[in-house]
């Protein structure tokens, strides 16, 4: 039997090596994401334990003023070192918290721009399959919740070790009784915060979900509130939100009972050690203690020892009162962790420097030639996008993918940008490999373009000021956005709501069409652009669509046998070319 493992042995080890292989990416995660940082760590830590050393003067100084007040003697000389040290103190307590506040302020800056930078990599095909409003509360809310860690928590781990040792040597070096108290009572106390601390780290955790969960909730029901309205069922729906938001408060509920239990602990155990600090003390100078403690305890030297008892607590008071910011840290790098460890969607090259490469190539300069040579696409998670496929087309003409909805035309077009995975063959654009998506040197125009808040001229030039005005105007000619833009009351300066609001999906069509002719791209790439156009506007969408064809590679991913007519070159594509 010495040999076999039971099952509920293993379920327990796995569960115990699962629970350390967490917390080692957890803490991986932290230290990578607080290197820019160090600098600043550093120094909020060294004026947080600066503080101390100067209070140990307060101390002596207060203590040898109220002792010369009571004997008679100057006081002046420990009223000024007293007053120097609280000054000198103030402002180190300024900077501790400054350099803490500026830590904070530039990790979340490098996550935030760590984690934009990975949603470009991942790509559309990541975010299309992400929860929107999760996604947006990992960003917003799990990168806030590093704040407390990085400006509070994280500086104060240097503090806690140094702050208390200073406090400890002084009080030592006026009695080693108060010095003894204090050495043992310190690690009863660490020993209860860490117990306490692990409950409020898997609250936090438990809160920040369903915090998540609430955001993609209420994300997901306002986008379709037009079909729950239609369905009779928003009603139904607000009463689910209203049941799932009461659950956000019990859990948060939770996280401050957690938070005021840690600091009654703490709180109990200071207390303690003062009271038998005063209690030493007191009975020393009245001479009634019931042993000889082999030391002399003098005026100056008792309220000295009394004056820092309080304060060699205070460190672990801080870091009490910041030790939930470690268990919101986790929870945020929780929330994080899906966008930064998960696996790629692509095997072409999706790192920053492949994309760097590929951007420093400058746009293509003529129309190209577009090869796919047994070329197909498998996601990370298994599903096929594309079966291999094979076929050309030639530069400065237009290319139709024709086949029914799911055959995997979006995917082939999406290979090319980097948002598919290429998993088998190759893809040759004018006779060469392609090692690098083509971001930045293709137009993508997708079934239905965003429109972004602003004018017109700002959705064509997307919001580039470098463009020229006469380019904006061409473009907007050229692919008949002038057509609709006169009659508008500020033609071209006409202010467009976000999702196109004011504008029709023909009008927003064209308006795509402008942005690729405005920075002159020699590949336009379409995804079903007139799938949801009614005929007249599909007529005007291909007439705006062959103008601007001129000098220019097109391919189209379509159904459309309107569009099929437009096109030079037509490769059909089967269900069984996708999964």
């Amino acid at each position: 039997m010495s040999g076999v493992m039971s099952n509920t042995d293993l379920s327990a080890a796995d569960m115990k090596a699962a629970q350390k292989a967490r917390k080692t990416r957890l803490a991986a995660y932290l230290k990578a994401w607080g290197a820019p940082a160090t600098g600043l760590t550093r120094q909020s830590t060294a004026f947080g334990a600066a503080q101390y050393a100067v209070f140990v003067g307060f101390a002596w100084g207060a203590a040898w003023a109220v002792s010369a007040l009571v004997n008679g003697a100057a006081l002046w000389p420990g009223l000024v070192l007293a007053l120097v040290c609280a000054v000198l103190r103030a402002v180190f307590q300024a900077a501790e918290t400054r350099t803490g506040i500026l830590a904070s302020l530039k990790v979340r800056s490098t996550v935030r721009s760590l984690a934009a930078r990975k949603l470009v990599e991942r790509g559309p095909s990541y975010v299309e399959r992400a929860d929107s409003g999760e996604t947006a509360s990992a960003l917003i809310d799990a990168v806030d919740k590093l704040d407390g860690f990085f400006g509070r928590y994280r500086p104060l781990m240097g503090v806690v070790m140094m702050g208390p040792l200073i406090i400890m040597a002084a009080a030592f070096s006026a009695s080693y009784v108060v010095g003894l108290i204090f050495l043992v009572t310190a690690p009863l106390l660490i020993v209860f915060m860490a117990l306490v601390g692990a409950g409020a780290a898997a609250a936090s955790k438990d809160q920040l979900t369903t915090l998540q969960r609430l955001a993609g909730r209420f994300n997901d029901r306002l986008r379709a509130l037009e079909t729950l309205n239609a369905f009779n069922a928003a009603e139904r729906e607000r009463d689910g939100l209203a049941a799932a938001s009461d659950d956000f408060r019990r859990r948060t509920m939770k996280v401050l009972a957690m938070a005021f239990l840690s600091s009654g602990v703490l709180e109990f155990f200071a207390a303690v050690s003062v009271a038998g600090s005063a209690i030493y003390i007191g009975f020393s100078l009245l001479g009634e203690l019931p042993f000889n403690p082999g030391e002399t305890i003098t005026l100056q030297t008792g309220l000295f020892c009394l004056i820092l008892a309080p304060e060699f607590y205070m460190p672990l008071r801080r870091l009490s009162a910041a030790y939930h910011d470690r268990a919101d840290a986790e929870a945020g790098v929780e929330a994080l962790a899906p966008l930064f460890d998960g696996p790629e969607d692509t095997d072409l090259a999706h790192t920053s420097t492949d994309a760097e490469r590929a951007n420093k190539t400058g746009r293509l300069q003529n129309a190209p030639s577009i090869a796919f040579n047994q070329a197909g696409s498998v996601y990370s998670d298994g599903r096929r996008g594309l079966a291999p496929l094979s076929f050309e087309a030639p530069a400065g003409q237009i290319t139709a993918l024709w086949g029914p909805s799911g055959v995997g035309k979006s995917t082939a077009l999406k290979m090319l940008l980097g948002y598919a995975p290429l998993s088998d063959g190759e893809i040759r654009i004018d006779g060469q490999p392609m090692t690098a998506p083509l971001i930045g040197q293709a137009a993508w125009i997708a079934q239905r373009p965003h429109v972004f808040f602003g004018d017109l001229i700002d959705n064509i030039s997307l919001f580039d000021k470098a463009l020229a005005r006469e380019r904006i105007t061409s473009a907007a000619e050229t692919a008949g956005v002038m057509d609709f833009a006169a009659s508008l009351p500020e033609g071209l300066e006409t202010k467009v709501g976000e999702n196109g609001y004011g504008l029709s999906g023909g009008q927003a069509q064209r308006v795509a069409l402008a942005r690729a002719w405005a920075v002159d791209m020699k590949l336009v790439l379409l995804d079903e652009p007139t799938a949801h156009l009614d005929g007249e506007a599909e007529a005007r969408f291909l007439t705006a669509l062959k103008r601007i064809s001129e000098g220019r590679t097109i391919v189209i991913a379509t159904h459309s046998p309107a569009v099929r007519a437009l096109a030079d070159h037509v490769i059909e594509l089967q269900p069984e070319d996708a999964a």
